[in-house]
């Protein structure tokens, strides 16, 4: 009886995960420019959007800030690192889409501000970090799903053709 509930669990949570990869999917490379943000201020260490704002340098400089705000983030700038990232510290506690949506679009007004070698779009990075909050939401691999990390190899890797079970995620199958 056991074995079958675990077996039901996982068809469900694999369906679950299925369908938030689906229902995030919609693909475009190119960058755009329809933000909505209205960001008032942009520093070298310091976003101030909408919704609060994103302290964003290396570990030294974030670890100042341990004590933000409810809707304030915490980003690592690895961005001229070999292959190029920006990393949201504790993501899994933004569920908000709009705030998830704000914060991306001002990371890559950073971007722009300060360029460098990362290159990632508005919506794959928005599609990692739901992937990454409902696998932390799920308890699998929570260690790794907790902060979500913008890096270009990462790029095109939330896009899904097929069903997968969290076997194939094990496995890192479901990265085409």
């Amino acid at each position: 009886m056991k074995g079958k509930t675990i077996i039901k669990r996982l068809t469900l949570y694999s369906s679950m995960i299925t369908l938030l990869f689906v229902l995030s999917s919609s693909v475009t490379r190119k960058r755009t420019k329809d933000f909505f943000i209205n960001t008032t201020k942009i520093t070298r260490n310091k976003i101030e959007y909408n919704s609060g704002t994103i302290y964003i340098g290396g570990k030294y400089y974030l670890s100042k800030h341990k004590d933000h705000g409810q809707n304030d983030v915490l980003a690592l700038d690895a961005r001229h690192e070999k292959d190029p990232d920006i990393r949201i510290y504790d993501s899994y506690m933004i569920n908000d889409d709009q705030i998830m949506e704000e914060v991306v679009e001002a990371l890559l007004l950073y971007e722009e501000k300060y360029p460098s070698k990362w290159d990632r779009t508005k919506n794959s990075m928005i599609r990692e970090w739901i992937a990454h909050n409902a696998m932390y939401r799920l308890g699998y691999k929570v260690e790794s799903s907790e902060h979500v990390d913008f890096n270009n190899d990462d790029e095109d890797v939330f896009i899904l053709k097929k069903r997968i079970t969290l076997q194939d995620i094990e496995e890192r199958k479901w990265i085409i």
